[in-house]
């Protein structure tokens, strides 16, 4: 039976984000990429699994048999995480360096931020961004 977290009033209280998984065809490439380019330390692995130290909640990679398609990322149903960086344009210099590969040329604004969407080996898409103030 599934209860719902409730408040003093008995309104339903909001669930909280625990962990982020991305899923990976290759725990060694993973590695790779989300501890030496993205820069994220490496906290705990084994055989199906890497634990990333990160800010706010736990970043997972998880051992999978496919990658993901990219496909028009921004008009198919996918969950999507966002980096925020303190500048979009130096770091996606800096990815791009790394041969990181971004879907966008030039960073995108929307009412909130600047943003730019890039895929990791394994077909996920991210996004670095930078807050509006």
């Amino acid at each position: 039976m599934t209860t719902i977290r409730r408040l003093r009033d008995g309104e339903p209280k909001a669930m909280k984000l625990g962990k982020m998984m991305i899923f990976v065809s290759d725990l060694a490439e993973a590695k790779r990429f989300y501890c030496d380019i993205l820069g994220f330390p490496l906290k705990a692995a084994n055989e199906n699994r890497l634990d990333f130290v990160h800010e706010g909640c736990d970043l997972i990679a998880f051992k999978c048999d496919e990658n993901a398609r990219v496909e028009n990322y921004s008009e198919v149903a996918r969950s999507v995480f966002l980096f925020e960086v303190d500048s979009v344009d130096e770091t996606l210099r800096d990815l791009r360096a790394k041969s990181v590969r971004f879907l966008h040329q030039e960073p995108a604004e929307n009412e909130f931020s600047r943003y730019a969407a890039f895929i990791d080996p394994f077909g996920n898409v991210h996004e670095i961004y930078e807050p509006k103030n």
